[in-house]
């Protein structure tokens, strides 16, 4: 299974331990922005976890920069972009788990504000 696949509740289950994932991830529609060093590209987040989060982005943000990701509400979370396919982003928190869980606890399902279970 590729690392960065959605992966349903039967698929975690039927999977070797090896390839479970240590948070889970949730199905969003979030309104975002990208602040780079280059500026600010607007953006939705697609699915999210505890450990990062898969970003629609409306403008080119090459992988390996270093972000900070705004939610409405004034949530925000440092990053970098570790993966990307067409206008598609994988943002990598660099924030620690608890401290994203304190923060997305009105934004995720409970079932995914668990650190350390997938």
């Amino acid at each position: 299974m590729p690392w960065d696949q959605d992966v349903g509740a039967s698929q975690l289950q039927d999977s070797d331990p090896s390839e479970r994932r240590r948070f889970i991830r949730a199905a969003t529609v979030l309104k975002a922005r990208l602040v780079t060093p280059e500026g600010t590209v607007e953006g939705t987040v697609l699915d999210a976890s505890l450990n990062g989060v898969k970003v629609w982005a409306a403008g080119e943000v090459p992988v390996g920069t270093k972000v900070t990701l705004l939610l409405t509400g004034a949530a925000h979370f440092g990053g970098e972009v570790v993966w990307r396919r067409g206008e598609t982003l994988g943002l990598c928190f660099q924030d620690d788990p608890e401290k994203v869980a304190a923060i997305m606890a009105a934004l995720l399902p409970q079932r995914c504000l668990q650190v350390g279970h997938a």
